[in-house]
């Protein structure tokens, strides 16, 4: 039971300590950490073993960088054990070590942190006492988790000739796209503040694979502090919301008529001229849905294990009446789009088992994959939907999207609500469409939304995003990283410092000029410089060797810092 062995280890100084084997990263697509563990250490003190009270304080001075004198005083400390500083580095904890101090003893720690912070956090999930609870972190705990697995763990994966892995740490490859990722959720954040809306959700797929390049989900949090969120925060809306079926029905109605008309249709009048719901029946139309599955469950593929799953699909009952998720919404358009198939999303792109040394890929065999529409009947569907759509002058040629609304007065215990939603969809391109977005808004408060004369909107954000991908470079993905990046340490390292204050007498002062910093470790130096309300740029590792603004200098118009480490040689 890998998940339940106690990570916190002790160590006296002068012992030498094995290195730990650590959770295994979450990567994205291009090898990118969106998920990694470091190890720190806390120092604690047997005040009644020291023996030289003044020789300590001065070795364990050099270490902290730290006062002598004020450690001598806590060191007379009647306390039976005392704290003495925690966060250490590795560095630091082997210079504690090698001091060999009786009464000095490090205790390590296992830390989770996530680089991007709220980007994906619905689809990464979260860790609480070194256990997955939610999303990828919960689904795959048992390959993140140091100790072996067996291919009933991640069937999805093709072990080959493994039937046993993960005898080292095993790493985990998700199929999103961070840039893109960060790049969508900060448009659609802006337009959901514009709006004033809060709910909302985002899929970018590829419809002919079923692979999940970006996800959104508002509101959002972030899994670094994942406590402050409630449980309608952490609510996965992709596939925990519901959204009215009538957000779709223009395109689900076309699809409808093209099938009944087969290979004898002719050219599809536009949507402004066509007859409602381009002459489809009532019957029809519920005909044709049950064919797409539109009312199927999607099963949230990185939000439960594998038993969890089997039990909400057993159990999962009819949605509400004409409403659908935003999963199942999206696997139907894209049945529509990539010849007639019904493909679960998924997330997982491979692992990599750090004791073979070797990755492993998703096997294909494994996604679930169904034909819903006979072969001509799709290859019609995809070509005639979306064939009046022309691009308007300066679009990309071959994108394609679609807006719509819907506006409905529920009552509820004698009291009305308005329910205010929207949809987009985009496609690029259209003949043989790479990549699909979906996008939906839910807004409680009435009309008109809050006032801004630059507004985003829906379909511009779908235009850029698609348009970015499709003229993305292609770039070979680089070499598996043997070693954790060294930038994301050192932005975890400011963030386990934020909360840092100085003396009071110390953060007036300080409010006026700039300390100096020039020689202090980056720990030191964020200590001083954290009670003011200034953003840090850093660069390079080691002892800081300049900074900008310079000792001395007045910080009231100041609102960000610079500086820049090198190593001792």
């Amino acid at each position: 039971m890998a998940a339940l062995i106690d990570k916190n280890a002790w160590f006296s100084a002068g012992e030498s300590f094995a290195e730990p084997v650590l959770r295994g990263t979450i990567y994205d697509r291009s090898l990118k950490e969106l998920a990694v563990s470091y190890h720190l250490f806390s120092l604690f003190v047997h005040p009644a073993e020291i023996k030289d009270r003044k020789e300590a304080a001065a070795l364990l001075g050099q270490v902290l960088e730290e006062s002598p004198d004020i450690l001598e005083v806590q060191l007379k400390s009647r306390q039976r054990v005392i704290e003495l500083a925690d966060d250490l580095d590795k560095e630091q904890a082997e210079a504690v070590n090698k001091a060999d101090l009786p009464g000095v003893y490090c205790k390590s720690e296992e830390v989770r942190f996530y680089p991007a912070h709220t980007a994906a956090s619905h689809v990464l999930g979260f860790v609480g006492e070194g256990i997955g609870l939610a999303g990828v972190e919960g689904r795959y705990d048992t390959l993140l988790q140091p100790g072996a697995f067996r291919k009933e763990d991640v069937q999805e994966i093709d072990l080959s000739d493994q039937p046993i892995l993960g005898r080292k740490a095993t790493d985990v490859v998700l199929t999103l796209d961070i840039d893109i990722q960060k790049q969508l959720e900060k448009r659609f954040r802006s337009y959901l503040d514009q709006q004033g809306a809060v709910k909302g959700m985002g899929v970018l797929l590829e419809p002919l694979t079923g692979k999940v390049l970006a996800v959104m989900n508002y509101p959002s949090f972030n899994p670094n502090y994942f406590w402050q969120a409630d449980d309608q925060v952490r609510l996965n809306r992709v596939y925990r919301h519901d959204f009215h079926k009538a957000l779709i029905e223009p395109i689900i109605a076309k699809a409808a008529a093209i099938a009944r008309e087969g290979l004898t249709i002719k050219k599809m009048l536009p949507p402004t001229v066509a007859a409602p719901r381009y002459g489809v029946d009532e019957q029809t139309l519920q005909q044709f849905e049950t064919r797409l599955g539109l009312e199927k469950h999607v099963l949230d593929q990185w939000g439960t294990n594998t038993k969890d799953q089997q039990l909400e699909k057993e159990s999962a009952g009819s949605p509400a009446e004409d409403t659908l998720t935003g999963a199942q919404m999206s696997v139907a358009l894209a049945s529509l789009v990539n010849g007639g198939w019904r493909i679960a999303p998924y997330i997982l792109e491979g692992i990599y088992d750090h004791g073979t040394k070797r990755e492993y890929v998703r096997d294909q065999e494994f996604t679930e994959r169904e034909h819903i529409l006979d072969p001509a009947s799709g290859v019609i569907v995809r070509r005639e939907l979306f064939r009046n759509q022309n691009p308007k002058k300066g679009e990309m040629e071959g994108l394609v999207d679609f807006t719509t609304s819907h506006v409905a007065l529920n009552v509820n215990n004698g009291l009305s609500q308005y329910l205010m939603q929207e949809f987009y969809m985009g496609l690029l391109p259209v003949k043989m469409p790479r990549y699909m977005l979906v996008m939906a808004v839910e807004k409680d408060t009435l009309l008109p939304s809050p006032g801004n004369k630059k507004k985003e909107k829906l379909a511009n954000i779908g235009k850029d995003v698609l348009s970015q991908l499709m003229n993305k470079p292609h770039v070979e993905r680089p070499p598996y990283p043997q070693q954790k990046n060294p930038e994301n340490f050192h932005q975890f390292f400011i963030s386990k410092r934020l909360d840092f204050q100085e003396p009071v007498e110390t953060a007036v002062a300080a409010t006026v000029h700039m300390p100096e910093l020039i020689g202090l470790s980056l720990r030191k130096g964020l200590q001083r410089i954290n009670t003011q309300n200034i953003r840090v740029r850093i660069s390079g590792t080691g002892k800081i060797v300049a900074q900008d603004p310079a000792p001395g200098e007045p910080l009231a118009s100041v609102d960000e810092c610079s500086l820049t480490l090198q190593k001792e040689i």
